[in-house]
């Protein structure tokens, strides 16, 4: 059982503070933020997605996650153990159902908005989780996941923790589209510091599959003007994320500073 977690605000009292910070400025983006918010779309969307397990989060637990991130963090007593045991369980399921799945037989986790990729757990070791004690401690390590829940928190949204399968792919398949008005506008290597060998041989093929992805998804995309990524499996583009078209987004071999006004696709070669 949960106990009230009346300290779960307590954060707001460093006006000045990184989190602060990021809650004022993406306030009022908050309804495209939450829109691509991988559980609210992963229903309509799901033919077209990796396999996506999703866990919903009650009110009490969102706070109970802030709560113990800021007592950590402010060097003060955490909760007890007993207190996470209906959110470890629930991960713990999602992920042997998700190895299940994998073709290296792991696991990965993330929240709804954002993945914890600054985890120093994840830092340390590699994405993959294997337990769910150990995906609660990704997550609880997580600056990005901190900051989106305190968002949440003051937007009034309860958000879900999302479990998927570990995917063993060449870095060149993962690819981030560019939607503006529903039309694929720009496509961007994802990762982008490097030249994936496997994007350059098979660059065009690729290219296709994500163009007809983005045709046939266009009448369904939670928004007119998204960033959409995508990993190319069995030639097919299968999506990984949704994020708002704003910088929030990381713009790939593009710039926030110039309009896409004309598509392109843009990888190092």
């Amino acid at each position: 059982m949960i106990v009230s977690t009346p300290s779960a605000m307590l954060w707001r009292e460093l006006v000045d503070s990184r989190t602060n910070d990021y809650v004022r400025r993406w306030m009022r983006h908050f309804p495209g933020i939450r829109a691509t918010c991988i559980e609210q779309w992963i229903q309509d969307l799901v033919a077209a997605s990796v396999p996506t397990w999703v866990h919903p989060l009650s009110a009490a637990e969102r706070d109970l996650l802030v709560d113990e991130h800021w007592r950590r963090v402010t060097e003060r007593p955490g909760h007890e153990p007993e207190e996470f045991e209906a959110i470890v369980e629930a991960l713990e399921k999602d992920i042997l159902e998700a190895q299940e799945v994998s073709n290296v037989g792991a696991a990965f986790v993330r929240l709804g908005s954002r993945a914890p990729l600054d985890s120093p757990l994840l830092l340390e070791g590699s994405l993959q989780v294997d337990a769910g004690a150990e995906a609660l401690e990704v997550l609880l390590q997580s600056e990005r996941v901190f900051d989106d829940l305190c968002l949440m928190q003051e937007c009034g949204y309860v958000p879900s923790i999302v479990v998927r399968p570990w995917l063993d792919l060449p870095p060149g398949t993962e690819l981030r589209a560019f939607i503006r008005r529903r039309e694929l506008v720009g496509l961007s290597q994802r990762q982008v510091d490097a030249v994936q060998p496997e994007l350059v041989a098979r660059a065009p093929e690729l290219e296709e599959a994500v163009r007809r992805r983005c045709a046939e998804l266009a009448p369904r995309w939670p928004l007119d003007d998204l960033v959409a990524d995508f990993v190319i499996e069995d030639e097919a583009a299968m999506l990984t994320d949704l994020h708002p078209l704003l910088d929030w987004t990381d713009a790939g071999l593009f710039s926030w500073e110039q309009p896409f006004e004309r598509y392109k696709f843009r990888y190092l070669h």
